[in-house]
């Protein structure tokens, strides 16, 4: 006895996942003469629309192998068969398969269609980046020729530098020259002066040991006077006072002496 059945299969996604070519190929194992499969929405669901028709055995198979079975990525929430007998025409399974044939053939084509048009687009798009290239390298070849004549200018200015440098060599060796002669003239007056000063202080020193010595001495005289005669002590610690004064007076005399002695030796 021929049976028609009606499948609704609905999901989150069973559109574009090859359900309709796994029914297809499970219809032709059962031998099922009419079938038909069309993808379609409901309420915003995706939906596969399934109708098959033959022998009632061959159909419980093929609907038990539905409830059962999906494509891999395919992503069912609820598949449903209608109870009322289905009355309507369905195609037969050759007819439907060379129709799928057909649509799949269309898909594949129109994909092809918007890959070559993604390849004009990107040919074109690449033009013009060609295009954009040789303005570049335009560019960079003008700039290269802007280095070239800026590194000729900076090769004359190195040799005017260069040129400078040597003049101005040559004139820092005549001053060191002459500062040289400088230093050592420096060095002879610092010698001689060094030489005037030291004989200076040795004549200092021995005058400096006349007078502690005749100081000392003097002392000395009067402590003993002192000790042996009271009044005389007292006097003459007044002439003592006298003494001190005329060695004071010595001693500036003696200083002048040797600033002139000083003086004459630089005019020397």
């Amino acid at each position: 006895m021929t049976v028609k059945r009606r499948i609704l299969i609905k999901g989150r996604k069973v559109h574009n996942v090859g359900y309709r070519p796994f029914l297809m190929e499970r219809a032709q194992e059962l031998k099922i003469p009419n079938f038909h499969a069309k993808n379609i929405k409901e309420n915003g669901k995706q939906v596969v629309d399934v109708r098959v028709g033959g022998e009632g055995g061959r159909i419980d198979n093929f609907l038990k192998f539905v409830n059962e079975n999906r494509p891999e990525l395919a992503e069912v929430e609820n598949i449903s068969v209608e109870e009322k007998e289905y009355e309507e025409d369905i195609m037969t399974l050759e007819d439907f398969s060379s129709l799928l044939s057909a649509l799949q053939l269309s898909k594949i084509v129109q994909a092809g269609l918007g890959m070559i048009e993604m390849q004009k687009q990107a040919l074109g798009k690449h033009d013009q980046t060609l295009e954009k290239q040789d303005s570049m390298l335009d560019k960079q070849d003008s700039m290269l020729d802007k280095q070239d004549s800026m590194l000729d200018k900076q090769d004359e200015t190195i040799a005017i530098i260069k040129t400078g440098n040597e003049v101005l060599a040559g004139k820092q060796d005549q001053i060191l020259g002459k500062q040289d002669v400088m230093i050592e003239k420096q060095d002879k007056t610092l010698t001689t002066i060094k030489s005037g000063v030291d004989e200076m202080r040795e004549s200092r020193e021995e005058n400096k040991t006349l007078l502690l010595d005749f100081h000392h001495d003097t002392i000395q005289r009067f402590d003993n006077l002192d000790v042996k005669y009271g009044k005389i002590a007292e006097n003459m610690e007044r002439i003592l006072e006298e003494l001190k004064e005329e060695r004071k007076e010595y001693r500036e005399t003696v200083e002048r002496l040797v600033n002139a002695i000083i003086e004459s030796r630089k005019e020397k």
